[in-house]
């Protein structure tokens, strides 16, 4: 335990000042921003509005922050591959920390727009929809977007050790040759999700999530009817699996072909 302190205390020490400069500047432009845009510019919005597209479009951008951030570790260690390597943690744990504290920045650069988003609609109240409503939509497109963060940062991981293993042969070649694997994996994992087979493997279990949410939503006095929003717990535990399986090979390719 006092390894894993040790580690975060060292990526928390180095990342700091960025993430805070970050996160201030983050505060700033969705404080403030709505408000030059609507009573400056002569945007016809309510400021609320103009927060919630601006707030959408950040937690969109959010889903890269995990895989970036852990990247930038990564790269600044591999400047001193000896020094880092010279530790005696595992690979999980030296590899395990900088996800951690990667999918920790992804959490917070979700929850800093939605947060001052929740603050800017009870300062400045709208018609646009109800509370609870958009608590519990937005709470969904949240999950799912820091879902797909993680995944995607495990991916990255996977082909960043594939671009490493690589680079020793065909040097600055890697990059093109990692970049054609992935897009033909992309491809072959895309045909396999519209088959037959993976429908009546994973696309089983499914969870209405309008049994539980009345699936009319008020906006400005019209109602929107949300019908067939459903989640499968077969492909939750696949998607799941696969994350966790995909980063795991990862991490013993670079223990024992770049490491090495």
């Amino acid at each position: 335990m006092k390894q894993w302190n040790g580690l975060l205390k060292k990526e928390w020490v180095t990342m700091k000042w960025p993430l805070l400069v970050s996160a201030v500047l983050g505060i700033i432009v969705m404080s403030f921003v709505p408000h030059l845009l609507v009573n400056f510019i002569g945007i016809k919005a309510h400021v609320f509005e103009v927060a919630l597209v601006i707030c959408f479009i950040w937690a969109g951008a959010s889903v890269l922050a995990p895989v970036t951030a852990l990247f930038i570790m990564l790269e600044r260690e591999m400047k001193r591959p000896d020094v880092w390597f010279h530790s005696t943690a595992s690979i999980f744990k030296l590899v395990g920390v900088k996800a951690l504290f990667a999918t920790l920045i992804g959490a917070v650069a979700l929850l800093i727009p939605t947060t001052v988003l929740a603050i800017q609609h009870v300062l400045f109240s709208s018609t646009m929809a109800t509370f609870d409503d958009l608590l519990f939509f937005g709470s969904i497109f949240i999950v799912i977007i820091f879902a797909v963060s993680i995944s995607f940062m495990s991916i990255g991981f996977f082909f960043w050790v594939i671009d490493r293993l690589m680079k020793p042969y065909i040097k600055g070649f890697s990059i093109v040759a990692t970049i054609i694997i992935f897009l033909v994996a992309s491809r072959q994992y895309a045909l396999f999700a519209l088959s037959e087979l993976y429908e009546k493997l994973f696309l089983i279990g499914p969870i209405d999530l309008m049994k539980v949410k009345n699936p009319k939503i008020n906006v400005d006095f019209i109602y929107f009817e949300h019908t067939e929003t459903f989640f499968y717990t077969g492909e939750i535990l696949f998607d799941a699996f696969f994350t966790a399986a995909i980063f795991i090979i990862a991490a013993v390719l670079f223990e024992k072909k770049v490491r090495l």
